[in-house]
C-alpha cells in the first residue's frame, strides 16, 4: 500500500501556514524559526525576494519594495505600485510569492515534492478571486490546485465527517 501526502496551505491576508496531511492526521509546517505563522508580506531588494518575517520587519524602512494584505485585492487585475526595479506585481504574483516559499518550506522538512495544493479561501470569495487564487498557486509551480472555502476547513478540522451528515454545525468564521 503506497503512502500519500497531500498539502495544504491557508494563504492568509496577514499570516499564512502549511501542513502536510499523511495517513489521515495533518501536520504543521514549522518554518526555520520553529513558528506555524508566516507572515503574507513580500519584498523586492537588489539581491532578489525576501519572504515573511524578514519581509515583514521592512514594513515601514522600505514601504516602497514591501508589499503586504495583496489577497485582499486578488481578481481585480489591478497592479501593485512600481517596485524599486519598476515592476507592478499583480495580487496573484505576490501570492505565488508566498505560496511558492511555502512549499518548498514543506518540500525540504517533508524531503519530498508535492506538485498538487488545497488551498483555502474566504467563504465570500467570488468567482475571478477564486480564479486568481488557482493562477497564484500555478504560478507557485503547482500542476493541481484545489480551493477549500474556509468555513468547510474549519468544519473538517473539528471533525466534521459523514458519520456526521444531517446533524447541525455552526461554523463561525472570525
Amino acid at each position: 500500500m503506497q503512502n500519500y501526502k497531500y498539502l495544504g496551505i491557508d494563504l492568509g491576508t496577514t499570516n499564512s501556514a502549511v501542513a502536510v496531511c499523511e495517513d489521515g492526521s495533518a501536520r504543521l509546517v514549522r518554518n526555520p524559526r520553529g513558528e506555524i505563522n508566516n507572515p503574507s508580506v513580500v519584498r523586492v531588494t537588489d539581491e532578489g525576494l525576501v519572504v515573511g518575517a524578514k519581509a515583514y520587519k521592512h514594513l515601514h524602512s522600505d514601504a516602497a519594495n514591501t508589499f503586504k494584505e495583496f489577497k485582499r485585492l486578488m481578481g481585480n487585475r489591478t497592479p501593485s505600485k512600481p517596485d524599486r526595479h519598476g515592476k507592478r506585481w499583480l495580487p496573484e504574483e505576490l501570492s505565488a510569492v508566498v505560496l511558492k516559499q511555502l512549499k518548498e518550506m514543506a518540500e525540504s522538512q517533508e524531503n519530498c515534492s508535492f506538485d498538487k495544493v488545497v488551498i483555502t479561501v474566504p467563504a465570500l470569495f467570488e468567482l475571478p478571486q477564486s480564479h486568481a487564487t488557482a493562477e497564484a498557486g500555478r504560478l507557485a509551480g503547482f500542476q493541481q490546485v484545489e480551493l477549500l472555502p474556509e468555513p468547510v476547513a474549519s468544519g473538517l478540522a473539528a471533525g466534521w465527517s459523514e458519520t456526521e451528515a444531517g446533524k447541525a454545525w455552526l461554523v463561525y468564521d472570525l
